[in-house]
């Protein structure tokens, strides 16, 4: 996520077609990791929110990787943390499966899939009425 997304006057996370409102717990994260990552490389011109020691000085993301530590001592996957994501962001937005495929960058049959939880599909339980 690139720094520019985060706009902390006008409480927002904007980046391309995603324009979200930040909650307070997220805009307090994020501006207490920039004050931390400003302290440790204060001389980066690395774009990215989240640097390491070794992309400090390039213009490269982390990895998927360098997170794996961080949640390591949690009760709960990045898939998992993901995965709640999603479920939150359908929930909020009207279970719109082509929205979640744009934020999340999932195919249009993963989209589906989340949609569900919130609009079953009426297919299936005709199926069921039809069964012996």
């Amino acid at each position: 996520m690139p720094l520019a997304a985060f706009d902390f006057t006008g409480g927002r996370l904007m980046h391309g077609d995603i324009d979200h409102p930040l909650d307070a717990f997220t805009r307090q994260a994020a501006a207490d990791y920039i004050q931390l990552r400003h302290s440790r490389w204060p001389h980066t011109r690395n774009p990215h929110l989240f640097l390491s020691s070794q992309t400090a000085h390039s213009g490269t993301p982390v990895t998927i990787g360098w997170m794996h530590p961080l949640l390591k001592d949690l009760p709960v996957t990045a898939q998992r943390l993901r995965e709640d994501r999603i479920l939150e962001e359908a929930a909020v937005t009207g279970a719109d499966p082509q929205h979640l495929c744009a934020v999340f960058n999932i195919t249009p049959d993963t989209g589906l899939r989340y949609t569900r939880t919130f609009h079953p599909d009426p297919l299936a339980d005709r199926d069921q009425e039809d069964t012996p």
